[in-house]
Protein backbone atom coordinates (compact mmCIF):
# COMPACT_ATOMS: atom_id res chain seq x y z
CA UNK A 1 0.00 0.00 0.00
CA UNK A 2 1.42 3.41 -0.99
CA UNK A 3 2.33 5.67 1.94
CA UNK A 4 -0.27 8.32 1.03
CA UNK A 5 -3.01 5.71 0.66
CA UNK A 6 -1.94 4.02 3.86
CA UNK A 7 -2.15 7.27 5.81
CA UNK A 8 -5.65 7.89 4.49
CA UNK A 9 -6.65 4.38 5.54
CA UNK A 10 -5.29 4.96 9.03
CA UNK A 11 -7.11 8.30 9.36
CA UNK A 12 -10.35 6.69 8.19
CA UNK A 13 -10.12 4.23 11.06
CA UNK A 14 -9.48 7.01 13.54
CA UNK A 15 -6.10 5.54 14.47
CA UNK A 16 -2.77 7.21 15.06
CA UNK A 17 -0.66 4.63 13.23
CA UNK A 18 -0.60 1.04 12.11
CA UNK A 19 2.12 -1.30 10.98
CA UNK A 20 3.80 -4.66 11.14
CA UNK A 21 7.04 -5.17 13.01
CA UNK A 22 9.96 -6.90 11.35
CA UNK A 23 9.17 -9.98 13.45
CA UNK A 24 5.71 -10.14 11.89
CA UNK A 25 3.85 -9.03 15.02
CA UNK A 26 0.89 -6.81 14.23
CA UNK A 27 1.22 -3.39 15.82
CA UNK A 28 -2.31 -2.45 16.82
CA UNK A 29 -2.68 1.30 17.09
CA UNK A 30 -5.01 2.98 19.56
CA UNK A 31 -7.30 5.93 18.82
CA UNK A 32 -5.89 9.36 19.50
CA UNK A 33 -7.56 12.16 21.43
CA UNK A 34 -8.30 15.11 19.15
CA UNK A 35 -9.30 18.68 19.98
CA UNK A 36 -12.91 17.87 19.14
CA UNK A 37 -13.17 14.89 21.49
CA UNK A 38 -16.03 15.34 23.96
CA UNK A 39 -15.87 14.40 27.65
CA UNK A 40 -17.47 10.99 27.22
CA UNK A 41 -15.22 10.03 24.31
CA UNK A 42 -12.20 11.20 26.27
CA UNK A 43 -13.21 9.07 29.27
CA UNK A 44 -13.66 5.99 27.09
CA UNK A 45 -10.26 6.48 25.46
CA UNK A 46 -8.51 7.00 28.78
CA UNK A 47 -10.13 3.96 30.41
CA UNK A 48 -9.26 1.81 27.41
CA UNK A 49 -5.64 2.93 27.66
CA UNK A 50 -5.57 1.94 31.34
CA UNK A 51 -7.17 -1.41 30.46
CA UNK A 52 -4.50 -1.96 27.82
CA UNK A 53 -1.81 -1.56 30.48
CA UNK A 54 -3.50 -4.19 32.64
CA UNK A 55 -3.77 -6.53 29.65
CA UNK A 56 -0.07 -6.08 28.87
CA UNK A 57 0.82 -6.69 32.52
CA UNK A 58 -1.22 -9.91 32.54
CA UNK A 59 0.52 -11.16 29.39
CA UNK A 60 3.95 -10.42 30.77
CA UNK A 61 3.21 -12.12 34.10
CA UNK A 62 2.01 -15.19 32.19
CA UNK A 63 5.06 -15.12 29.93
CA UNK A 64 7.39 -14.88 32.95
CA UNK A 65 5.64 -17.78 34.71
CA UNK A 66 5.76 -19.93 31.57
CA UNK A 67 9.48 -19.22 31.20
CA UNK A 68 10.15 -20.12 34.82
CA UNK A 69 7.86 -23.12 35.33
CA UNK A 70 6.60 -24.34 31.94
CA UNK A 71 3.09 -23.96 30.55
CA UNK A 72 1.22 -26.46 32.70
CA UNK A 73 2.46 -25.24 36.09
CA UNK A 74 2.20 -21.62 34.97
CA UNK A 75 -1.40 -22.23 33.92
CA UNK A 76 -2.28 -23.58 37.36
CA UNK A 77 -0.53 -20.71 39.16
CA UNK A 78 -2.32 -18.21 36.94
CA UNK A 79 -5.69 -19.86 37.63
CA UNK A 80 -5.09 -19.56 41.38
CA UNK A 81 -4.09 -15.92 41.10
CA UNK A 82 -7.16 -15.01 39.02
CA UNK A 83 -9.43 -16.94 41.38
CA UNK A 84 -8.05 -15.07 44.39
CA UNK A 85 -8.37 -11.75 42.57
CA UNK A 86 -12.06 -12.47 41.92
CA UNK A 87 -12.63 -13.38 45.57
CA UNK A 88 -10.90 -10.19 46.71
CA UNK A 89 -13.02 -8.05 44.40
CA UNK A 90 -16.35 -9.65 45.14
CA UNK A 91 -15.89 -10.00 48.89
CA UNK A 92 -15.86 -6.19 48.88
CA UNK A 93 -18.76 -5.90 46.45
CA UNK A 94 -20.87 -8.40 48.41
CA UNK A 95 -20.18 -6.57 51.67
CA UNK A 96 -21.24 -3.30 50.05
CA UNK A 97 -24.44 -4.84 48.67
CA UNK A 98 -25.43 -6.22 52.06
CA UNK A 99 -24.64 -2.92 53.78
CA UNK A 100 -26.98 -1.16 51.33
CA UNK A 101 -29.73 -3.71 51.85
CA UNK A 102 -29.44 -5.00 48.29
CA UNK A 103 -29.85 -8.56 47.14
CA UNK A 104 -26.75 -10.34 45.88
CA UNK A 105 -28.09 -11.22 42.46
CA UNK A 106 -26.84 -10.50 38.94
CA UNK A 107 -28.68 -7.17 38.80
CA UNK A 108 -27.01 -5.94 41.99
CA UNK A 109 -23.65 -7.21 40.75
CA UNK A 110 -24.00 -5.11 37.60
CA UNK A 111 -25.09 -2.12 39.67
CA UNK A 112 -22.13 -2.34 42.06
CA UNK A 113 -19.44 -3.52 39.67
CA UNK A 114 -15.97 -2.11 40.34
CA UNK A 115 -15.06 -2.34 36.66
CA UNK A 116 -15.11 0.95 34.68
CA UNK A 117 -17.58 -0.53 32.21
CA UNK A 118 -17.89 2.64 30.12
CA UNK A 119 -15.01 1.32 28.00
CA UNK A 120 -17.21 -1.62 27.00
CA UNK A 121 -20.68 0.00 27.01
CA UNK A 122 -19.66 3.03 24.95
CA UNK A 123 -17.52 1.10 22.49
CA UNK A 124 -17.87 2.27 18.91
CA UNK A 125 -17.17 -0.23 16.14
CA UNK A 126 -15.96 2.60 13.90
CA UNK A 127 -12.85 2.85 16.12
CA UNK A 128 -11.40 -0.19 14.38
CA UNK A 129 -11.08 -2.00 17.72
CA UNK A 130 -13.01 -4.88 19.25
CA UNK A 131 -15.35 -4.13 22.15
CA UNK A 132 -13.19 -5.50 24.96
CA UNK A 133 -9.96 -3.54 25.53
CA UNK A 134 -8.34 -6.60 27.10
CA UNK A 135 -9.08 -8.66 24.01
CA UNK A 136 -7.86 -5.80 21.82
CA UNK A 137 -4.43 -6.11 23.43
CA UNK A 138 -4.33 -9.88 23.90
CA UNK A 139 -5.25 -10.76 20.32
CA UNK A 140 -2.11 -8.95 19.21
CA UNK A 141 0.04 -11.50 21.04
CA UNK A 142 -1.48 -14.68 19.59
CA UNK A 143 0.54 -14.94 16.36
CA UNK A 144 3.93 -14.68 18.04
CA UNK A 145 2.89 -16.39 21.30
CA UNK A 146 0.20 -18.95 20.41
CA UNK A 147 0.51 -20.56 23.86
CA UNK A 148 -1.02 -17.38 25.31
CA UNK A 149 -4.44 -17.97 23.74
CA UNK A 150 -5.55 -20.36 26.48
CA UNK A 151 -4.12 -18.11 29.20
CA UNK A 152 -6.08 -15.14 27.85
CA UNK A 153 -9.30 -17.14 27.75
CA UNK A 154 -8.55 -18.48 31.25
CA UNK A 155 -8.74 -14.98 32.66
CA UNK A 156 -12.25 -14.47 31.29
CA UNK A 157 -13.49 -17.89 32.43
CA UNK A 158 -12.13 -17.74 35.97
CA UNK A 159 -12.72 -14.12 36.85
CA UNK A 160 -16.24 -13.82 35.43
CA UNK A 161 -17.44 -17.13 36.84
CA UNK A 162 -15.89 -16.66 40.27
CA UNK A 163 -17.13 -13.08 40.48
CA UNK A 164 -20.78 -14.04 40.31
CA UNK A 165 -20.37 -17.25 42.30
CA UNK A 166 -18.76 -15.48 45.25
CA UNK A 167 -20.99 -12.41 45.05
CA UNK A 168 -24.27 -14.30 44.86
CA UNK A 169 -23.42 -17.64 46.56
CA UNK A 170 -26.29 -19.06 44.47
CA UNK A 171 -25.46 -18.48 40.82
CA UNK A 172 -22.86 -19.69 38.34
CA UNK A 173 -21.91 -18.57 34.87
CA UNK A 174 -20.51 -19.74 31.57
CA UNK A 175 -19.14 -17.90 28.55
CA UNK A 176 -20.84 -18.95 25.32
CA UNK A 177 -19.05 -16.61 22.89
CA UNK A 178 -15.71 -14.86 23.23
CA UNK A 179 -13.79 -12.41 21.06
CA UNK A 180 -10.68 -14.42 21.94
CA UNK A 181 -12.23 -17.48 20.28
CA UNK A 182 -12.86 -15.57 17.06
CA UNK A 183 -16.47 -14.62 17.81
CA UNK A 184 -17.82 -11.20 16.84
CA UNK A 185 -18.56 -10.34 20.47
CA UNK A 186 -18.67 -11.92 23.93
CA UNK A 187 -21.81 -13.52 25.34
CA UNK A 188 -22.53 -15.31 28.62
CA UNK A 189 -25.29 -16.96 30.56
CA UNK A 190 -26.04 -17.18 34.27
CA UNK A 191 -27.77 -20.08 35.99
CA UNK A 192 -28.64 -21.25 39.48
CA UNK A 193 -26.17 -23.79 40.82
CA UNK A 194 -26.63 -26.26 43.66
CA UNK A 195 -22.85 -26.62 43.73
CA UNK A 196 -22.40 -22.91 44.41
CA UNK A 197 -25.20 -22.95 46.99
CA UNK A 198 -23.28 -25.67 48.83
CA UNK A 199 -20.22 -23.41 48.98
CA UNK A 200 -18.20 -25.04 46.19
CA UNK A 201 -16.92 -22.80 43.41
CA UNK A 202 -16.00 -23.85 39.88
CA UNK A 203 -12.38 -22.72 39.71
CA UNK A 204 -10.93 -23.08 43.16
CA UNK A 205 -11.13 -23.16 46.94
CA UNK A 206 -10.59 -20.13 49.15
CA UNK A 207 -7.07 -20.26 50.59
Amino acid sequence: MAMKTRRAFVRALGLTSVGVLASGVTLRAWPSVSAGTDAEQYTVLEVRKAARHFAMLYFNFCKTLVGAFGQDEAYELTRRAIFNLALDRTDRMREKALSLGLSTDVESFDRLTDLPSVAWRKWDSSSGEVRCPYAQAWLGYFDLHPWFARFASLYCDVVDTTNIENFSRTTSHRITKNLLWGDADCEREFFESDQVKSGSFTYGVRE
